[in-house]
Formats: C-alpha cells, sequence, structure tokens
C-alpha cells in the first residue's frame, strides 16, 4: 500500500516476520522524504514493536522527527489472555493507514496526523475467522493444529496464531458470534469499544483464500445482522483484499467508530473517501449506494389474453413421456465422463449442469 495518499515506504521482514531494527532505520533514514517528520505506523506484535521501536530511537538520536502508533484492534484474544502485550494487530490497521496517509497528503503536520491515527486506532475492533491455518512455503506441515471438516476457528491471527474457539456453524452463526465479540458490551473480557457513533465504518476483509462472489455473500450478510441486531447501519463499507494471511481460507471483520478528530477537519470520513490509486486499496461503497434499489423498469407492454391458435398436432403422450425419461436416464448415466472429457477440454461443469438438468426434468415425468 505504498503510493500517494497512503505509505511513503514499507519495511517488511520474512513470511511472517518482523523485520530488523536496522532495516527499518534504513528505511526511515534513506527511503522517505523526512522533512516534514515520519510517521511509523507499527501492528501489535512483539517483535515488531521492538524492532521498530528501536528504529525510532535511533532516527530521533540522528536528528529525525519521529512518532509511532501502535495498532492493536484484534478482540479475538481478550484482556485475560492477552495480559500486558494488548491485543494484536490485524485489518484494522488499513484504516489507520489510509486515514493517516490522506491527512498527511493534505500536508497537515506530524503532530496532527500522529494524533488522527491514535484516535482512529483507539476506535477500532476487528475479528477474523478461518477454515484452516495457512501453510508457511518451505515450512514443513504440521497437522496438529489442522481443523476438521465443517470447523472453523474464531479470532484466529493472521500469522496463525490461536483464536479463542472452534466450532462447526453456519455463515450466520458465524457472523452472529463474531459481531457479538465486536460489539457486545457485556462481555467485560472484550469491550475494547463502545461502537455508539452515528457513523460506523465496516471493513470486511479477505484473508486471501475466499473468492469474491463468498466474499460479497459475507459482507451482505454482516450488513444485515448489523442493522437487525444492532441498529447499525455503516457509512462507509470496504469489502475486499486489505490484508491477506497469505492464502488464508477465512475473513475478518473490522467496525470503525467514527468520532470527532479535533483538528478542524478533514474528518475521518473524508479522508477514507480521499483518492488513492495504491495497489490494494478499493475505494469505500457510500452508505446510499449499498442501499439503493434497482429502479429499472420495463416500458413495452405485454398483451394480456391473447388468443392462442391450436398447431393442429397430436402427441401420444405415455410413449414421448418413455423416451424422454429414458434419454434422461441416460444423460444422467453418462454424467462422469461427460465431465472427465471437459475437465480436459473446458471447465469441467457440463456433465454436472446436464446431470442437474436431466434430474429436474425427469421428476414429473415419472
Amino acid at each position: 500500500m505504498v503510493g500517494p495518499g497512503l505509505l511513503s515506504g514499507a519495511v517488511a521482514g520474512t513470511i511472517f516476520a518482523s523485520p530488523s531494527a536496522e532495516q527499518v532505520r534504513t528505511g526511515i533514514a534513506t527511503r522517505v522524504d523526512r522533512e516534514k517528520g515520519v510517521l511509523v505506523v507499527v501492528m501489535n506484535y512483539t517483535g515488531d514493536v521492538l524492532s521498530f521501536g528501536m528504529a525510532v530511537e535511533k532516527a530521533k538520536a540522528a536528528g529525525t522527527d519521529v512518532q509511532m502508533v501502535v495498532v492493536g484492534d484484534d478482540v479475538g484474544v481478550g484482556r485475560a489472555k492477552g495480559g500486558k502485550v494488548g491485543r494484536r494487530g490485524i485489518a484494522g490497521t488499513v484504516l489507520v493507514l489510509k486515514i493517516a496517509g490522506a491527512l498527511a497528503a493534505a500536508g497537515r503536520s506530524l503532530e496532527e496526523v500522529a494524533k488522527v491515527a491514535r484516535l482512529t486506532a483507539d476506535n477500532l475492533v476487528s475479528v477474523g475467522a478461518s477454515l484452516e491455518h495457512v501453510h508457511v512455503p518451505g515450512r514443513a506441515v504440521s497437522q496438529e493444529d489442522s481443523l476438521k471438516a465443517g470447523e472453523v476457528e474464531i479470532g484466529m491471527g493472521i500469522h496463525n496464531e490461536v483464536g479463542s474457539s472452534r466450532a462447526e456453524l453456519d455463515l450466520p452463526e458465524l457472523v452472529g458470534r463474531m459481531l457479538a465479540q465486536l460489539l457486545d458490551q457485556n462481555d467485560k473480557d472484550r469491550a475494547f469499544v463502545n461502537v455508539n457513533s452515528n457513523e460506523v465504518v465496516l471493513l470486511v476483509n479477505n484473508l486471501g483464500g475466499v473468492s469474491a462472489l463468498e466474499l460479497g455473500a459475507i459482507t451482505d450478510e454482516v450488513v444485515t445482522q448489523l442493522s437487525k441486531s444492532y441498529n447499525i447501519q455503516p457509512v462507509r463499507i470496504l469489502s475486499g483484499t486489505y490484508m491477506t494471511s497469505l492464502n488464508g481460507l477465512g475473513f475478518s471483520i473490522t467496525l470503525l467508530n467514527v468520532v470527532n478528530t479535533d483538528i478542524g477537519g478533514p474528518s475521518m470520513i473524508e479522508l477514507l473517501d480521499a483518492p488513492s490509486e495504491v495497489t490494494g486499496w478499493a475505494a469505500p461503497i457510500q452508505k446510499t449506494t449499498w442501499e439503493a434499489k434497482n429502479t429499472a423498469v420495463r416500458t413495452d407492454t405485454v398483451k394480456e389474453n391473447q388468443e392462442i391458435k391450436p398447431s393442429g398436432l397430436t402427441v401420444d403422450v405415455s410413449g414421448a413421456s418413455t423416451a424422454l425419461t429414458t434419454g434422461l436416464k441416460k444423460v444422467i448415466a453418462a454424467e462422469p465422463e461427460i465431465t472427465r472429457y471437459d475437465t480436459v477440454v473446458g471447465d469441467g461443469d457440463c456433465g454436472i449442469g446436464l446431470k442437474r438438468g436431466a434430474e429436474v426434468t425427469e421428476i414429473p415425468l415419472l
């Protein structure tokens, strides 16, 4: 997410590992414009906080004006287990980066950008869920932590960190449980933010292995339950692949409780809406756009009670039914072979398509 309106630079370690303090220091000292100061945004993981923290101190000692913001938005691990380490940083960090990046691009001071970034981080809650732990290339595959078929792990971190629970749930049940962890103020272990603003931003993030079709269905379910169960209608909806866990078979839900930035504008919503062509960023969907209904209508008229003229043809219903039923049964029986050939020369769906059509057609004839 490096580019206009977002980040000026990013420092990465190996897969699921933090970069060294020297890598980060070099990035601050030689890879970004330091004239107005540098804001370093770090996700709350021990290695990252240590490496980036040391680099920031070295940069300050060298005379660079640097501030660091640590983002911990995950409610998957509650206060009891989180202890002094606190919440992990997951997809909600993307909203901090976008808001801070847009404000910096507008020419605001480092102090203002850091203040709004911290304010955004303090008003975020996120939780993820996945059907399986991801496999890091080059490492042995462990079967110890594998999930059973149909089982989902709630609260799983983006680096394969253990979640809070496992269960066999359908999508509505899963979304309901995730939203409860985000919004239930009676859950003192996880009630980190009271989402009570008139403006709430929703981010549904693909962990890497969810199709666009599935993510659309997930987003629709989340929006529906937010409205019905919590009377929350997000003013902005972001749905897409923003922060992955390689090819993780899951998604995360983030809610931003929009508050006044107290810097005389722009607002958090305006900063999210600010244009950015950075790879990995997709613009938010406005509430009015999401709720808009298709108002297109047909203008041509259909004549009712049209006279149906007899064709004069006669049909042996019994014979036709027998012949058609026999043919349909042969189509059903041939499905495996048709599928095999279509897999070689096509996309493998011809056989099952014919079989389904034959099964539906056959029912009323038998």
